[in-house]
């Protein structure tokens, strides 16, 4: 029992962090929304998209590479790894953000981008910081010291809040709200990395860069394709609509992300050991329990989102805002397809390399980049959210498909079913609903059939995986 506990305990206050960062993050909606117009949110919308992009770059692949690779070592063996690891982060980061800030500032007028070059440059710079923020806050989760790592992405948040408030107060616009966003990077980034170099030391050597660039460099380009599934759409946006829808869609693709708060605290905790699960014994039962019960949280935040979010925009943003609501559903779709792709695709980054989830993501980018293509132009921002559930269906159907060597997993459809019915019930039946009576009546019913659904799994499952992880 003491050992559950003591489990349980790291999963709250990865949990903590979670909820309280993206809790934040969601308060600073109706600070951003008053301060900036629908066209001057649409303009920060498409600056984000691009910095998002050289963001995924500038991970490098760090994290992943330090869970395969410095997980199975111990001791002096698994902090030479951090130390090689440190060392190729800073290496990359000092060069490719220099060549970054090279081309933002002689290449963006000639490309039409001279109206957001100071805030992309700006946010270029706190993109090149990703690599030696996640590096060593992945070192952080490895160790399982839960409560460091609420800390520090506590006080990021909290100082990243704060810098927004100060820049928006004074109205110094979208350029002011990245220059204060990447001064907090800077300053995470260099306690981050003092505190782990103290601990670890850095180095250079070949070896950490090959075996490194051989299993990140396709992670980071798989990456890259989920750039195109989540961001991409609002470059040919741009062209099809008006700044203002562009502003509403990016207003409804972060209330999507409601949906994720809740199974984000368990996949801080269970993604960072789930290939060593899946190689012990009874690991394959163990991994189909884990995915369960990161089903069940999904489904819970898919009902949240989809019923609470559209309260949140009636009650606290300006009314023009309204016009986000009815993309919310179909995104909260998307937002789920990816999730449950996250959940299953353990097969694929359990071996030495990262082609196979390079191959699966590229391939669900190329459909959604086709359809971005084709449907953006006729249909706008409705053919931009199919073209993204098409491209996030077929990674889900490949990681299924190619995850089954390495980790043929008995996946519990049953239950994905049931929750799949239960939460299109609730959404669909309370934005149909003509009275609020009626809304109520549907919103009884639905959490009484998730809350049955979820009991019932949680005691069958859920304490013997908890014990399984306590031992």
């Amino acid at each position: 029992m003491f050992r559950i506990l003591a489990a349980l305990r790291s999963f709250w206050l990865f949990g903590a962090s979670i909820l309280f960062t993206k809790g934040l993050s969601l308060v600073t909606i109706p600070l951003v929304t008053g301060h900036l117009s629908p066209s001057d949110y649409g303009r920060l919308e498409l600056v984000a998209s691009m910095i998002e992009a050289f963001a995924i770059v500038m991970t490098l692949g760090v994290a992943e590479s330090l869970y395969r690779f410095a997980g199975p070592e111990a001791g002096a063996n698994q902090r030479n790894v951090v130390a090689g690891l440190t060392g190729m982060a800073l290496t990359l980061a000092f060069g490719i953000g220099t060549l970054l800030q090279i081309g933002v500032w002689s290449l963006a007028p000639r490309l039409g981008l001279g109206f957001i070059q100071t805030p992309l440059a700006i946010g270029l710079a706190a993109a090149t910081l990703s690599g030696l923020i996640e590096l060593p806050l992945a070192w952080v989760r490895l160790r399982g010291h839960a409560g460091s790592y609420l800390g520090f992405t506590v006080a990021r948040a909290v100082l990243q809040v704060a810098a927004m408030a100060v820049t928006l107060n004074a109205g110094w616009g979208v350029t002011g709200l990245l220059a204060g966003n990447a001064s907090v990077d800077v300053v995470v980034a260099a306690t981050l990395l003092t505190l782990q170099i103290r601990e670890c030391g850095v180095r250079l050597d070949r070896e950490t860069f090959a075996r490194a660039g051989n299993y990140g460099l396709p992670i980071i380009g798989g990456a890259l394709s989920m750039f195109v599934l989540g961001s991409c759409d609002r470059w040919f946006l741009a062209g099809a609509v008006p700044t203002a829808t562009l502003g509403f869609y990016g207003l409804a693709v972060k209330l999507s992300q409601i949906a994720p708060l809740a199974i984000q605290p368990f996949g801080l905790w269970w993604y960072a050991r789930r290939i060593a699960v899946l190689k012990q014994p009874g690991g394959l039962e163990t991994s189909a329990r884990g995915v369960a019960i990161g089903m069940t949280l999904l489904a819970a935040g898919a009902v949240i989102s989809g019923v609470g979010a559209p309260v949140l925009v009636n009650l606290l943003l300006p009314h023009a805002y309204r016009a986000a609501l009815p993309f919310l559903p179909w995104l909260v779709i998307a937002v789920a397809l990816n999730e449950t792709c996250s959940l299953v695709n353990v097969g694929a980054y359990a071996g030495n390399h990262g082609y196979r989830v390079l191959g699966v993501n590229s391939a669900g980018a190329a459909v959604a980049l086709v359809g971005y293509i084709a449907l953006t132009q006729p249909f706008g921002v409705w053919g931009a959210i199919a073209a993204t559930i098409a491209g996030q269906s077929v990674r889900l159907a490949l990681f299924l498909r190619f995850g089954r060597h390495d980790a043929p997993i008995p996946y519990p459809w049953g239950l994905a079913t049931a929750l799949t019915v239960v939460v299109a019930f609730l959404v669909i039946g309370v934005g149909l609903a003509p009275t609020a009576a009626i809304a109520a009546i549907t919103i009884s019913l639905g959490f009484t059939a998730f809350l049955a659904i979820a009991w019932r799994f949680v005691g069958r499952d859920a304490s013997a995986f908890l014990r399984s992880q306590a031992a």
